[in-house]
């Protein structure tokens, strides 16, 4: 992608200089129009020379033919065409018009500036005048030769038609791919993707200044020009600058693309140095042209050539990058290679063409095509790197969590040092205020420690006792509720085995099962020992759950020190599926009470079936 200096308007082919002659040229001396047509003392040469030593405004006589049978619309230009107000008469309204062209005229919205309108009848003659304007400011030639061209309305149409289609496909797929990888920048946050954006935004404005768009989007503004002797107008205006604009941004983001794509400030250091320093060479020098040309003074013919060799060497050092890349095997090489070469290519044809051919070509498809080549390849790259990207960034994710644990980890370590360390800084000043003291107060402390250590090996030794009883108690409890299930299961079994034995033969069994039925006063003494083990414990439990049974409350005792589901159903004289749906109906109704809510009605023999 290359700059294009604007000589004469590209798109040229098809004019015929047959059909349209200039008849006589005049100095302007403050003439009206009416004059000029009607005076025949003003003094009028027969030539095509406009002496601009000698006055800076002309009036010109042309006359243009039309050979065919109808009516036909054309479109004739006159050189130079920096400002040219045209006089013809119109058939319609049967009297003279006027209308200004040029490239410095903001009246013409033409993309080919200096054309001016014309409608000649079949087979006729059409008489027109012409007011050419050469003192601009610009530095001229002693003598510049006028000449005029013409073109039919039809042809310029399907010129135009031409440029405009191919500018409104390119852009449409550039557009589509700039949103597809706008999309994935934002997903991804990658430096690759931000450099191919750049690139296509500048392909955008690219393909933009080479169809000529931004003369009409700006007209008349033009900041530096020049008149050649054949009148061949040469202009820097909007369009020439947003063309070197995007040529800076697409080279700018292929280095910067190719950079972060491979990586080669890590894996090519000495190559990534040239492109970093061949890039800012360029940059610097396109805008050092631009800016001449801004403030004035028309260079642009001289400087096109070596603008085009500086992005050709650029191009192919990218190129050089990329195979010594692929030769190294580099990740994503290969992908960045295949996709580097089919627009490289159409860029060497255009900087080539530009070079050697011409630079006003504007049916040229060489920069669509590699623009939109680029804008493919590197898309089917880029997504070759999303997919190596999400994979390292599924990596990243899972490496992050387990970092993450790992902090959390070491978070709870540094509480536990930072409690241990708050610990030992009270103990250390707790000790500091201590040594403080006189030695009879440390004898003092020290005789209440030990007496308090005393006390409290005592109270220990205590509830280790009343430990054993409580234990005590429980195994014994639970063994005695086992041998009342054995009995009950012998008797049982008599039953069934002698249905015809007198009921005083089981007297005895009876007799041992009743006395040992009488549980309450296990339990009470189970809940005497339990309460010097866990003072307070059954007082608690019904301030907190008033809505608790006696039952609930021996279950729930249970439960506090770790017994078995079997040996509840042992004590209790129940299965073991009893005690589970026991349990759950303590647990939701202990939790509708801490919810606020009304408990469910108790149930008394629940707990003991």
């Amino acid at each position: 992608m290359f700059p294009v200096s604007v000589q004469s308007i590209a798109g040229e082919t098809g004019r015929q200089e047959v059909g349209v002659k200039i008849l006589w040229v005049m100095p302007d001396r403050g003439y009206s129009f009416d004059r000029v047509r009607l005076d025949a003392s003003l003094v009028r040469e027969k030539d095509d020379s406009l002496r601009v030593t000698k006055a800076g405004r002309f009036w010109l006589k042309l006359e243009a033919v039309n050979r065919g049978l109808y009516a036909q619309a054309y479109r004739v230009k006159v050189y130079p065409f920096l400002h040219n107000t045209i006089f013809y008469y119109a058939e319609n309204t049967s009297s003279w018009t006027s209308q200004q062209v040029g490239i410095t005229a903001s009246s013409d919205l033409y993309v080919s500036k200096g054309e001016m309108p014309l409608i000649i009848q079949g087979r006729s003659t059409c008489i027109f005048y012409v007011l050419v304007k050469v003192d601009l400011g610009n530095a001229l030639p002693k003598v510049v030769h006028a000449r005029a061209t013409m073109e039919e309305e039809n042809a310029a149409e399907e010129r135009e038609g031409f440029l405009f289609t191919a500018w409104a496909v390119s852009m449409a797929v550039l557009l589509i791919l700039t949103l597809n990888n706008l999309h994935l920048y934002y997903r991804f946050r990658d430096s690759a993707i931000l450099a191919f954006l750049i690139t296509q935004v500048g392909g955008m404005l690219y393909i933009t200044a080479f169809r000529f768009i931004f003369n009409v989007i700006f007209p008349g503004i033009v900041f530096s020009s020049e008149v050649l002797a054949d009148g061949t107008c040469s202009f820097y205006n909007m369009n020439n600058l947003f063309m070197h604009l995007s040529v800076v941004m697409i080279m700018y983001g292929s280095t910067q693309m190719t950079r972060a794509f491979l990586n080669t400030k890590k894996n090519l250091p000495k190559l990534d140095k040239w492109l970093l320093w061949s890039m800012k060479g360029y940059m610097g020098f396109s805008a050092g042209v631009a800016l001449v040309n801004v403030s004035g003074f028309y260079i642009e013919r001289y400087t096109i050539l070596f603008d085009n060799l500086l992005v050709l060497a650029l191009a192919g050092l990218l190129l050089f990058t990329g195979i010594v890349a692929f030769r190294a095997r580099l990740p994503f090489s290969k992908s960045f290679l295949f996709a580097h070469v089919p627009p490289l290519v159409f860029i060497l044809s255009v900087a080539f063409y530009h070079v050697f051919v011409s630079f006003t070509n504007g049916r040229l498809l060489l920069p669509d095509l590699a623009i939109v080549s680029q804008a493919l390849c590197f898309s089917a790259a880029v997504v070759t790197r999303i997919q190596a990207l999400r994979k390292d960034l599924l990596d990243k994710e899972m490496e992050m969590d387990e970092l993450a644990l790992d902090i959390r980890k070491q978070e709870i370590r540094q509480r536990e040092t930072l409690r241990e360390k708050n610990n030992i800084q009270a103990a250390l000043q707790q000790m500091d205020v201590q040594r403080e003291r006189k030695e009879m107060e440390i004898r003092q402390l020290s005789s209440e420690m030990q007496e308090k250590q005393s006390a409290n090996k005592e109270l220990l030794e205590q509830l280790d006792a009343k430990r054993r009883e409580l234990a005590s108690s429980t195994l014994y409890m639970e063994q005695k509720n086992a041998m009342l299930a054995q009995l009950k299961q012998q008797i049982k079994d008599l039953d069934k085995n002698s249905p015809n034995v007198e009921p005083k033969e089981l007297a005895g069994i009876k007799s041992l099962l009743n006395a040992n039925l009488h549980l309450d006063d296990d339990w009470l003494k189970f809940k005497l020992h339990f309460e010097q083990v866990h003072p307070y414990f059954f007082q608690d439990l019904q301030a907190r759950y008033p809505a608790l049974t006696k039952n609930e409350q021996r279950l729930y005792s249970y439960f506090h020190i770790n017994l078995s589901t079997k040996e509840i159903a042992a004590l209790l004289n129940i299965d073991p599926a009893s005690v589970r749906r026991a349990k759950t109906r303590l647990l939701k109704k202990m939790a509708a009470t801490d919810n606020g809510l009304a408990p469910d009605a108790p149930d008394e023999t629940e707990a003991t079936q």
